[in-house]
This record gives C-alpha cells, structure tokens and sequence, in this order.
C-alpha cells in the first residue's frame, strides 16, 4: 500500500473518530487491520489484540462471520459478544458491487451513536471504498508491470544476461544487485480470480513479514518470490507461506519450495527447483505440506528424470512385482515394503512403526518375497524395489494411503 493512500485512509478514520467520539477500526476482508484511530474512546480486548496482533482471533472471526458480515451490503450494529470480551460495534462493509474490501468499525460500548452518526460512517465507509479501489487499481497496474519483469527474471538461464534483468528490478526499487531469493509454487483452487487473490495473497505476505519483498505470479501453478537481504534469515520463510497460502485461499495445498536462498542472479534456478519440488508434494514425497527442494534427497534424481522421461514412460522402469501389486490393489503389502525399505530392512523398527505383530509382519515379507520373485535381503534387490516404489509415485501408480495397515 503506498504511503499516500495509506495517509488518506488514516485521515478518514481519524476524523472519523474525533466527529464519533468512538475508537474506529478499519480491517480487510479476512479481518487483518489495515488501519486503526488514535486513542480515542473506549476499546476492547478484541481491538487491542488485533491491533498489537495484527490478526482477529479465530473464534472472534467466526463469530462474526456467522452473525453475518460477509453477506451484508449495507451497515449493521454487532451486539456485544460478552464470551469474546466484544462491545457492541457499528459494522459498515467496505464493499463494491463486485469486491469486498474489508469492515469498517466503530466501537460503541452504550449501545448508541450520537445523532447523525450512522450517517457520518456510511459516508466514511464510501471514502474509503473509493480510496481501496483507487489503491488496487494501481496495484494491479504496477503488479502488471512487475510480473513482466518477473517472469523475465525466472525465465533468464543465462547467468551473464541475469544481472540486465537485476538491474532493472533494482531501477524499479523491487531488488537490490546482492539480494537473495527464495521460489515457491503452488496449484490454487479455482473458487476465486486468480489475479485478485495473486495480489490479495501479496499484501498478506508484506503484511506477515516486512523483512522481505514479496511478488506473486498468478497462474496454474502460482509462483511467490521472496526476495531478502542475504543476511536474512530464511528459517521461517516457508512457515510464513504456507500460513499465508491457507488464510487466503481457506485450504492448504502442497508447496513447492526452492529450499535454501539463492543469490538473486539465479532465481531461474530456484524456479525450476520449486517446479521440481512441487511435482514431488503433490505425491506425499517432502513428508509435509511443503517440500524443501534442498532437503529431498534422491528423489531429486527422480524428479528431473521424471521431468525429462515423461511420467508415461516411467512405468516402463517400474520393477514388474510392484507393477503386479499395484494392480492387484494390495497396497498393505506396498505399504509394507516401502516401509521395510525405509528402515533399511530392520523388521523391529518396520513393526514398530506400522504397529503390527512381527509374526504379521513376517508373513507380509513372505509374500512380497513371492511377488517380487526377488530376496529382501539383497542390497541390489532393494534398491531397484524402493526405485520402483518412487517411480510409480512418479507415474501416479501409486500413492500410499494414510489409513491403510
């Protein structure tokens, strides 16, 4: 948000404020504040915590939500909600025909404004909706000219033409020369405008941690690139994403991350190691809901032969006693057998962990020792099984299940 609308919207709800008497607030469509009064009028615990927060706490949202905010069109009183600690409050919805920008509030803990007051924050609300709508429009006309320049930088292999592209996001104040960058990418659902919640998931980002610039690509995948001083710490960075990603998009798609940051010239590379990374989540490969490029292992391997082989040609590498089990739907004995490789053949720690009688598991082993027509035993053996397990992941064969034993 850029200096002069913020200073406009400050202005509105200050004066606002003083005309009232009354603390105002002002929040964004998932109730983040975007601006609050100065001290004026009484405030409570709901506005203090999400004004030192910056959020509204989730059962506070809900509660809110279920009265009926998000479909209201015109200004409503909120009764007091004792159990939250909330004092009535004056809702006006910040809102187009079109968009729902955010809510704006006035606390009034009597119950009543004084005459004329309603009126006063419905005018407020319709300046603001003015100024919200002004803000994005130059927003998406900057962030129009800013993917260009993105897409660029992620498409520039060519480390000595990477730095021209550099120069230019330097010249624009979107990166500095020394700068590193961190890629993530993501398959979001189609419920919302993907440029809209591009852009809506940017400002969450900036919002959540102002130690980075943050840029979103819409599409499918969409990409985010977090560009920070190389003595940034990148600990928390995919944390940070996933949480945004969930709060704006309400679900929690697998992620691919670049893992480690790059120095800034290389961003093609993280791109294509994001890419890699979220073919890998999108089978279970990372363990959670975003997989670190740097931190998977051989599956790396996997990927960029996947990537260059093609995922209908990777069946032909499948060990056939993996293709025989898949097809005969035995996804216990799978199960089994990745496990069992997993734990590098230590029967203990496989039973331990599946939670069954080593008795059961024996005669699993027996079997798979059947069906693979090959020793469990066998160093060699093992390896092209687990290759096999991975490649029919790969070639979305198979994809263990949670629930099976």
């Amino acid at each position: 948000m850029s200096a002069d609308f913020s200073v406009r919207m400050q202005v509105i709800v200050d004066d606002l404020a003083r005309a009232l008497h009354r603390a105002v607030l002002l929040d964004d469509e998932d109730l983040t504040p975007l601006t609050h009064s100065r001290q004026l009028g009484e405030l409570d615990d709901v506005r203090v915590h999400s004004v030192l927060q910056r959020e509204t706490r989730a059962e506070v949202k809900a509660a809110l939500f279920d009265f009926g905010i998000g479909t209201a069109d015109s200004a409503l009183w909120i009764p007091a909600f004792p159990q939250h600690n909330l004092m009535p409050r004056f809702c006006v919805p910040v809102r187009s025909a079109s968009e729902r920008f955010g809510y704006l509030w006035i606390i009034v803990p009597d119950g009543a404004l004084p005459e004329g007051g309603e009126q006063l924050a419905e005018q407020a609300g319709a300046a603001l909706l003015y100024i919200l709508d002004r803000r994005n429009a130059a927003l998406r006309a900057d962030e129009s000219a800013a993917q260009r320049l993105l897409m660029r930088l992620i498409a520039t292999e060519d480390p000595e033409q990477a730095p021209a592209v550099v120069a230019e996001l330097h010249t624009r104040g979107m990166a500095e020369p020394n700068d590193v960058v961190q890629v993530f990418r993501f398959e979001p659902d189609g419920a919302h405008d993907p440029a809209d919640r591009s852009l809506a998931l940017r400002l969450r980002l900036t919002a959540t941690d102002r130690s980075r610039r943050w840029y979103t690509l819409a599409g499918s995948p969409t990409t985010i690139v977090a560009v920070a001083s190389s003595e940034a710490d990148s600990a928390t960075t995919a944390d940070t994403v996933a949480e945004a990603v969930r709060a704006s998009y309400g679900s929690r798609p697998a992620i691919g991350s670049s893992g480690a940051a790059l120095p800034i010239t290389q961003a093609a590379l993280g791109f294509r190691q994001a890419s890699l990374a979220l073919s890998l989540a999108e089978i279970g490969a990372g363990g959670g809901q975003v997989s670190d490029w740097s931190a998977l292992g051989s599956w790396r391997t996997l990927a960029v032969l996947g990537r260059a082989y093609g995922a209908n040609r990777l069946v032909e590498l499948v060990h056939p006693g993996i293709v025989g089990l898949i097809e005969q739907g035995r996804n216990d004995l799978l199960r089994t057998l990745e496990t069992y490789l997993a734990n590098g053949g230590d029967v203990r720690r496989t039973a331990e962990e599946m939670f069954l009688h080593r008795s059961t598991l024996y005669y699993r082993l027996e079997r798979l020792t059947e069906a693979v027509g090959g020793d469990l035993s066998d160093g060699e053996t093992r390896f092209d099984l687990m290759l096999g397990l991975r490649l029919a992941r790969l070639a979305g064969l198979y994809r263990p299940g949670s629930t099976t034993v």
